[in-house]
């Protein structure tokens, strides 16, 4: 009889397993909670980006058992194509991230918090100006070793990237909306049998936004809440080898949606089952495999169903280069006229080498494949990525990043072309 000791990956350190340190947690307090894996990841070999480095790692303040990580970043970035269309405008974009992070151990409480401004200000095109927030806050309550409940939630205010599917073409500006995010968990282990659960809750509000020649365009109707629950239960084979089983609801309401257009309400669920395993020293992932369905309250919009997958797998082909391929597929909601999901399709893979203790040089390529929905449209989307990260010491750090991507769509309703390169350099300081 053996007891499998695993800890989470790191998307998921406030769901299971032990305490991590708090630079773990607050890489991530600010991402999306939907992200996060419900599966754990093992012990064992580091891939190269998770690999302490003590001599360069950034140290926080500690106040009375509250550990503080101020951070600021400021780059410059040059981006061949601002609006993301077939007719290419280029622009010079400074952007600066001032950021507090602060994080607390009390008893069997642990808490952490963060707070980022982003600003983004573009040179030429002054109207392309942006300023996002965030605030998030979660904490995890050991009850036992064996079981843990875990909150949070995530405010503020996100600017839409010109080249997301559902940014209009015909605004002055970027849509921005303010959001607010919370979820509510827990997880207990019985032996070799693990089994957690989640709910959540994600509240989006668009802002109106003017086309050319300065008339409101009304952007209330994507205004929308998004109820999930999740459950998942995994059962260890061997101290390498288990496998499990996903569920996920999900319920998505538009209360603000005209009553003249098809209503784009839905309920839906997704179920994967896989494994979770590491293969000796050189390779650990999970790859999970299934079914979605999403159904839409009016008959104007079909309802969406297919094969689901998710996968992550790690290949440490030596101490100092990391391989790591993810792939996806599911359902996503759109809010394009005509049409109310899409089922895109996605992989990527990047290598990650460590030349030296302080710098890192990594590649990428990835791939999407969206299918839209009641309306013939089709995008093949394909980009690449190279970067370099050197450490100047624990406060100090450079980075310079070129990525690509280049977007062909097909179909009756075509939808948007375009190619655009980006190049950025900057500089990160923080800590003590």
């Amino acid at each position: 009889m053996f007891i499998l000791r695993l800890r989470p990956a790191c998307g998921a350190a406030l769901i299971l397993g032990t305490a991590l340190p708090a630079s773990a947690q607050q890489a991530d307090i600010l991402e999306d909670f939907r992200s996060e894996y419900l599966q754990f990841r093992r012990e064992g070999a580091v891939a190269v980006r998770d690999r302490p480095q003590p001599l360069y790692d950034p140290v926080p303040y500690r106040i009375d058992g509250i550990e503080v990580m101020p951070r600021v970043s400021a780059d410059a970035t040059y981006d061949s194509n601002i609006f993301a269309t077939s007719d290419a405008i280029d622009d010079l974009m400074l952007r600066v991230r001032p950021r507090m992070t602060a994080s607390a151990l009390l008893g069997s409480l642990d808490v952490t918090s963060a707070v980022e401004l982003d600003r983004r200000e573009y040179l030429s095109h002054g109207n392309q100006s942006t300023t996002d927030v965030a605030f998030g806050l979660a904490g995890r309550y050991t009850i036992s070793r064996d079981t843990q409940i875990y909150a949070g939630t995530r405010n503020g205010r996100r600017t839409e990237d010109r080249a997301d599917p559902d940014s209009p073409l015909n605004l002055r500006a970027p849509v921005q909306y303010d959001y607010v995010t919370g979820y509510l968990g827990a997880a207990h282990s019985f032996n070799r049998l693990r089994i957690a659960g989640r709910i959540g809750v994600e509240d989006r509000d668009y802002q109106d936004g003017r086309d050319g020649l300065g008339n409101l365009v009304d952007q209330d109707f994507r205004s929308r809440t998004l109820l999930t629950s999740d459950i998942a239960a995994e059962y260890a084979f061997s101290p390498d080898t288990s496998a499990f089983v996903n569920v996920t609801f999900n319920e998505r309401n538009y209360p603000a949606q005209s009553l003249l257009e098809p209503s784009r309400d839905s309920n839906g669920y997704r179920i994967t089952t896989g494994a979770n395993f590491e293969l000796t020293k050189v390779m650990r992932g999970q790859v999970g495999l299934g079914y979605f369905r999403q159904d839409f309250e009016s008959p104007a919009y079909d309802t969406v169903k297919g094969l689901a997958a998710r996968a992550k797998l790690e290949y440490f082909m030596t101490p100092l280069l990391t391989w790591t391929l993810n792939a996806n597929r599911g359902v996503e909601e759109a809010s394009t006229i005509g049409t109310g999901a899409y089922v895109a399709t996605s992989a990527s893979l990047q290598a990650d080498y460590e030349v030296f203790r302080n710098l890192i040089l990594s590649a990428g390529a990835n791939y999407e494949h969206d299918d839209f929905q009641d309306i013939d449209r089709r995008y093949d989307i394909w980009g690449a990525m190279l970067a370099a990260d050197y450490k100047l010491g624990p406060r100090y750090a450079l980075r310079m990043q070129y990525d690509f991507r280049d977007q062909d769509a097909a179909g009756t309703f075509p939808g948007r072309e375009f190619a655009r390169h980006r190049l950025m350099a900057g500089v990160t300081m923080q800590g003590m």
